[in-house]
């Protein structure tokens, strides 16, 4: 009986200490399960209300960005206001200045106004022809230039034969301007080499006066056209080959002008 006693409080030992080791087991596991489902509850809520938080700072901060929006659009559109009803609209214009230099390229037809009727009738012995032409002109104020024309001009006759001359001419130019038109006045005297079938002519006297009227496309460019009265005489009996024989022609032609 003695030696049964010890080994019976022995077991109840061992069971106490296995049943001790299980509940405390328990214990803990019960608590770290309820602390997780605390953590992840308060993380949830923490999310929550910073979600809530930041929605709210983004609807402030668009409704802030609109009434920045809506200042901007009155500031602008006040000011355009100001500006349509007090500010003038200004328009560019170009105008020649003193040492600017022009270069012009006329194409024109002349109209011979003696050898008989000029108009393609029996008794016409000149028809009307054309010509092509450069002049170079240099200002020396702002509406006064000196310059020369150079032009090759032709004229059909009577018996289907040429008559052709080159003129070169010094001319003096007046140049007045009114917005972005010019209106040039011309007065020239030169020489012209003339030739009608195999008979030559040199040197011939050429007159010429020219009004014209060019819009000023931009600062280097223009163009219009001028009506001309050019006087072409032959003085024949100074060389004792015939009688003088005066040509007078209107030219009317189109040139543009480029300025540099």
């Amino acid at each position: 009986m003695k030696r049964i006693l010890p080994v019976f409080a022995m077991l109840l030992l061992c069971c106490g200490m296995m049943h001790a080791q299980t509940f405390s087991s328990s214990v803990f596991n019960n608590a770290d399960d309820s602390g997780s489902s605390e953590s992840e509850y308060d993380d949830s809520d923490y999310d929550s209300d910073y979600d809530s938080e930041d929605d709210d700072d983004y609807y402030d901060d668009s409704s802030d960005s609109d009434e920045d929006y809506e200042d901007f659009d009155d500031y602008y559109d006040e000011n355009q206001r100001k500006h349509e009803e007090n500010d003038q609209v200004s328009y560019t214009r170009y105008k020649t200045r003193k040492g600017d230099q022009m270069l012009k390229v006329i194409v024109d037809g002349n109209i011979p106004l003696n050898f008989g009727n000029p108009w393609f009738t029996a008794d016409g012995k000149m028809k009307i022809g054309g010509g092509l032409g450069l002049g170079y002109h240099y200002f020396l104020t702002s509406m006064f230039a000196l310059g020369a024309d150079v032009a090759f001009c032709f004229n059909p006759t009577i018996g289907e034969n040429i008559f052709s001359h080159i003129p070169i001419i010094l001319t003096a130019t007046f140049q007045p301007t009114v917005g972005s038109f010019e209106f040039p006045i011309s007065v020239g005297v030169g020489g012209a080499w003339e030739t009608y079938n195999s008979e030559k002519y040199w040197p011939g006297l050429v007159v010429k006066a020219e009004a014209g009227v060019y819009y000023r496309i931009n600062e280097s460019w223009s163009a219009g056209g001028t009506v001309s009265y050019k006087f072409l005489p032959q003085f024949d009996q100074l060389w004792g080959n015939g009688e003088n024989m005066m040509g007078h022609y209107v030219e009317i032609s189109a040139s543009v002008k480029y300025y540099f």
